[in-house]
């Protein structure tokens, strides 16, 4: 009797460990050539990755993670090592993902089964790096820097109408759509809400889907901030605040900018001729500010003494924050308060933030962020002219 009551709370035991554990997914598969090194599972949030699991890749090639359902849909990366070689996946709910891996092309050469959004994922990649390899053809022909420029906008423009019309509106509420939104290729982001109309609707079309199916789901919620600041960013600029602005470059061989420093005093742009200038606009709410900062606080110490000079335009909205981000600098920082909406990125066809562009000693624009491959270069033709 003693035994059989041991039993039954043995089962009750098991049953109650498996129930508090909750619904899991599984990944698994096989990878050619790497038995015995490891591979890493990181979950994808909404501002940085972190490793969960790993695994080490038995003599047959196998491997298999097993990890808590999400709430939502939810990103993982599996990589061959803790670098990069990663294949992005989709999980959804408590599906088993299965990969056939070659390891010698581990992020490219592989077979995904039974998750959709992770193949549709798969195929989005594919296509920005076709893409990726188009804009570095074009920047290394040598073809005139308006050539160029045209050539480029040209094909991001022709990917961005693909990657919508296949990925976001037919599926507005899935996994692929979302991922679509944060491309980046060249280190630039394909859609940028807070530039782009178009973008920041396709934004919005994504974020509306995702909070009726998920409204509980913290990427719902963090997307819906982003389209919601992005659609008040883009809003129309009056075409008469366009005209003005137009009618200053043939006074001034740019489009004139004059606004305050952190201290409140106006700058001219146009006050920097005999200098060779580069225009930097910026979001120091960015993420990717500060490597960007980096890059200018290196050219700026190594050109300031030889007529070089940064004219630095913050389209942030909170004063404040930009005012702390900028206090420190050294050279010269100014904000425009419309933000994003302000006719400045219409008429410096800003489709990215940071951009920038160099202006010679007679205050003509030569160059803009894209058609320079070695600013210091660039920087150094211009000194010497």
């Amino acid at each position: 009797m003693k035994s059989r009551i041991i039993t039954i709370f043995s089962i009750i035991s098991l049953v109650f460990s498996s129930c508090s554990e909750g619904p899991v997914f599984t990944i698994k598969g096989s990878v050619s050539d790497a038995a015995g090194k490891n591979v890493y599972l990181s979950r994808m949030g909404i501002s940085n990755s972190v490793i969960v699991d790993s695994a080490k890749i038995k003599s047959d090639g196998r491997f298999e993670f097993v990890q808590p359902a999400p709430d939502s849909y939810d990103f993982y990366r599996l990589q061959a090592d803790k670098q990069g070689r990663a294949i992005t996946l989709a999980i959804d709910s408590t599906e088993t993902v299965v990969l056939t891996i070659n390891g010698n092309d581990f992020a490219n050469g592989y077979v995904v089964e039974n998750s959709e959004e992770s193949r549709k994922i798969q195929e989005i990649n594919s296509l920005r790096q076709a893409l990726e390899t188009q804009i570095n053809h074009f920047l290394k022909r040598g073809s005139a820097p308006s050539e160029t420029r045209a050539a480029i906008y040209s094909v991001v423009k022709e990917f961005k109408e693909n990657i919508f019309k296949q990925y976001i509106a037919p599926s507005p509420d899935k996994a692929s759509a979302y991922y679509a939104l944060f491309l980046q290729a060249n280190g630039i982001s394909i859609f940028n809400p807070n530039a782009n109309r178009f973008d920041s609707k396709c934004f919005a079309a994504v974020a509306t889907s995702l909070n009726n199916r998920y409204p509980e789901s913290a990427r719902a919620k963090n997307l819906y901030s982003i389209a919601e600041k992005g659609m008040q960013s883009t809003r129309p600029v009056q075409p008469d605040t366009i005209d003005a602005k137009e009618s200053q470059l043939t006074a001034t061989g740019i489009f004139d900018i004059k606004l305050p420093n952190v201290h409140g005093d106006s700058i001219a742009l146009s006050s920097l001729a005999g200098k060779v200038v580069l225009l930097d606009f910026i979001l120091y709410g960015d993420t990717r500010t500060s490597g960007h900062s980096i890059v200018m606080r290196e050219m700026y110490d190594k050109y300031k003494g030889r007529g070089f000079e940064i004219y630095q335009v913050a389209l942030d909205a909170n004063e404040h924050f930009w005012k702390t981000s900028a206090d420190n600098l050294p050279w010269i920082c100014v904000r425009d308060g419309q933000g994003t909406a302000s006719s400045n990125v219409l008429l410096y066809r800003l489709d990215k933030l940071p951009s920038y562009f160099l202006i010679n000693k007679a205050n003509e624009i030569v160059l803009r962020d894209e058609q320079i491959e070695d600013i210091s270069k660039e920087i150094e033709k211009l000194l010497g002219e």
